[in-house]
């Protein structure tokens, strides 16, 4: 009997000796749980881009174009999060003494260094991750295909749209600037994904001047209230494309210029862009808004503008836009 209360006695010394050493396993578990931060960013993923620039044709587009590259890289590292090493630039022409310290470091946009940089970035890419891609430069279309001119052989939206084919990013974003540029919703159109043109699919041939509003707008956002176009309290991405869209209407308009692009978007994978910004543009600017009215973005999942709404954009000089109460 003693020797059988001794046992006992031994048991239960040694189970409260085991509940009151904590284990290494449970002590990794509540030290993981507290990183709260790293846990945020891991499951935020990284984001990554790709800005390509064609060849420019002369020296005043050379430098046009390099300023443009430098404030959409700007833009995007300096505004919206993105890590300069994660935001590689291809331009398309030698660098000049003059270019900045960014063109003069950037890779040559050939189409062979396309390939390369596109199945390098599909090893990269994680479910988590965000890629943008926007492409600047002149293109020439005939009758079939949207050629982007570059060093060496030139590539068109199918060839182009493969290299981006059943990527697995949660975010994608697709910005097509060039002329013709229309044409490659249609390829590049995929469930989850925006593809952002500069001019409808049709022969809108000329120079296009949605990229470098786009690059001012990133590299320098307009105050919160103003940038807030659907007035739902958030600067997204659909509020941004509405921005460019209506600035270069704007700009058509005082100059007394026929527009020549008509910028469209894609999200809703059929593969047909809409002009969203048409309910937010005034009749004087080719729209529809009528004055004291406030249009909304599409509230369909099925419409274009619904995905794009989703994305929201913290700019890092942008405040909250969200409404007061009169």
């Amino acid at each position: 009997m003693n020797t059988l209360l001794l046992m006992m006695s031994r048991c239960q010394i040694l189970f409260w000796i085991i509940a009151l050493v904590p284990s290494p396993g449970l002590a990794q578990d509540v030290t993981t749980m507290g990183d709260v931060p790293q846990a945020a960013k891991l499951a935020a993923g990284t984001k990554r881009a790709i800005v390509l620039c064609g060849l420019s044709g002369d020296a005043a587009h050379h430098k046009l174009f390099a300023e443009t590259v430098t404030k959409l890289h700007d833009g995007l590292s300096k505004q919206l999060g993105f890590a300069a090493s994660d935001v590689q630039v291809l331009f398309g022409d030698e660098p000049q003494e003059s270019d900045s310290a960014l063109i003069k470091s950037a890779a040559r946009a050939t189409r062979e260094g396309l390939e390369r940089s596109a199945a390098r970035l599909r090893e990269k890419l994680r479910p988590e991750d965000t890629l943008w891609v926007i492409v600047l430069g002149h293109s020439h279309y005939d009758g079939k295909h949207s050629w982007l001119n570059l060093p060496g052989p030139d590539i068109q939206q199918t060839e182009f749209a493969k290299l981006f084919a059943d990527l697995t990013a949660r975010e994608q974003v697709f910005f097509i600037t060039t002329p013709t540029s229309g044409y490659y919703i249609k390829p590049l159109s995929a469930k989850g994904r925006v593809v952002i043109t500069a001019t409808e699919v049709d022969w809108e041939t000329n120079e296009t001047e949605f990229p470098h509003e786009l690059a001012r707008v990133l590299s320098s956002p307009p105050e919160a209230k103003e940038f807030d176009i659907d007035q739902d309290g958030t600067i997204s991405l659909f509020d941004l494309y509405v921005t460019v869209a209506r600035n270069l209407a704007q700009s058509y308009l005082e100059r007394e210029l026929l527009a020549t692009e008509h910028p469209l978007l894609d999200d809703n994978g059929d593969g047909r862009g809409t002009e969203v910004q048409i309910d937010f543009l005034t009749e004087e600017q080719g729209g529809r808004a009528k004055p004291k009215k406030l249009s909304t973005a599409p509230t369909n999942s099925t419409s274009d503008g619904s995905v794009s709404k989703s994305i929201s954009l913290s700019f890092s000089r942008t405040e909250s836009a969200r409404p007061t109460a009169d």
